[in-house]
Formats: C-alpha cells, sequence, structure tokens
C-alpha cells in the first residue's frame, strides 16, 4: 500500500482495525527511504533529535503504540511540518506484538504476565500486519509523463518532473478488455525510467497518476 501527502496537504489518517479475537498490541515503525542514482534503497529509522536540536524536516506518526480491542480500530495520523522542497519518502509500518513491561503501552507485570497467560492459552496465535510507503511531494510539484509505445518490445514511461508518478492497475487484456491477466503497479521516481511490457496481439491497460490527477491509458 501507499499513501502520498500532496502539497495542498499536512496530514492524512489511516485507520488500523483488529480483526482478531483479542485486544491487539500494535507497535508502529518509521523509516526513511532513500534511493541512491543507482536506485540502491537504504531504510534507516527516522530520528526525533539529531545532536541537541528536534528534526522538524521528518515525518511524524502519531501515536506510536496502539491498543485495539476485538473488532475495533484506532487511528494514526501522519503529519509533514518542515520543508517540502524535495519529495522524500517513508515506510510506515503497524507491527502487531506481545506486551512487555516499560514498552511503551503503559501496562505494568501483572496487566503483561495476564495478557501472555490468556495468549498462551489460545494455543496458537498468529500476528499478521502490514505497512505503508508513504510519498510527500513537494510544495510545487512539476508533472512531466513521456511515454514512447511504438517499440514492439514495451512501452517506455519516462518522468521527467520532479515528483513520483504512479502507473496503477497494469494488465494485458484482449482487444474487447477481457481475459486480463493479474494487475501490477510501477513507482516511476523523478528522473526515472520503466518499461511497461506489451504482448502481441493484446491491449495494455493502465491509470497514470500524477498527484491527484489520474488518466486511463490503452495501448
Amino acid at each position: 500500500m501507499y499513501d502520498t501527502l500532496t502539497p495542498d496537504k499536512q496530514s492524512i489518517s489511516k485507520r488500523i482495525y483488529n480483526t482478531g479475537t483479542s485486544t491487539a498490541f500494535v507497535r508502529i515503525d518509521l523509516l526513511e527511504v532513500n534511493i541512491d542514482k543507482s536506485g540502491k534503497v537504504k531504510e534507516a529509522p527516522v530520528k526525533e533529535i539529531a545532536g541537541n536540536s528536534l528534526q522538524k524536516d521528518r515525518l511524524i506518526v502519531t501515536p506510536l503504540r496502539m491498543i485495539i480491542p476485538p473488532g475495533g480500530f484506532q487511528a494514526a495520523r501522519f503529519m509533514w511540518p518542515g520543508d517540502r522542497s524535495v519529495e522524500k519518502y517513508y515506510r510506515v509500518r503497524f507491527v502487531p506484538v506481545l506486551p512487555k513491561t516499560d514498552d511503551g503501552f503503559g501496562l505494568n507485570n501483572k496487566e503483561v504476565d495476564e495478557y501472555r497467560k490468556k495468549a498462551l492459552n489460545a494455543g496458537l496465535n498468529v500476528l499478521s500486519g502490514y505497512g505503508t510507503l508513504v510519498i510527500v511531494l513537494p510544495t510545487k510539484p512539476v508533472f512531466n509523463t513521456q511515454i514512447e509505445s511504438s517499440s514492439p518490445a514495451g512501452i517506455k514511461v519516462a518522468n521527467k518532473g520532479t515528483a513520483t508518478i504512479v502507473l496503477e492497475n497494469i494488465r494485458n487484456c484482449t482487444s474487447s478488455g477481457t481475459g486480463c491477466n493479474s494487475a501490477t503497479r510501477l513507482f516511476i521516481l523523478p528522473g526515472k525510467t520503466k518499461v511497461v511490457d506489451k504482448q502481441k496481439g493484446r491491449s495494455t491497460l493502465f491509470t497514470l497518476i500524477e498527484g491527484e490527477n489520474q488518466k486511463k491509458l490503452r495501448f
């Protein structure tokens, strides 16, 4: 999944649901994603304080700990208070955990022991979470997508702008629009080019997303 902080937004919220039968304790991990010129991806935990000063140019996620009852949900908020001259990328992970003392959930030793005993008595515990990629667009993003579809080898999509574009719901279908294969997605960062496969005798369909603008294309 992914979320985009467009220039008109300073924050977005996301609901985290507990579909299980017992209370869920969820830890939120926040990592900054850095991609070098060669395309190599590095992820590093976000630091709130650098030296003696509070870091403003970072994504803020609150709360970082959630206690969600069975069948319930809690909202997390993503906020960006800093400079937006260039695009930024963050990975936010929602990780269900078994609580421990002094781990930020505010439980005492007795409450931790009681929860763990109930979990062990259940016999089987499946802790499954998920994550999202957060893209913080610059204040004045420039979208300049160039598409070359004449080559039989594939459709070349070049991002000549300053903000990430997304090719959503990429499919190869028959000429009638049926018999499509499984849909895929591509993120194309500024300055990067991707090639979408073509299949002889079939049409290639996808939705081009530039910020809040969407365009359905067929080749």
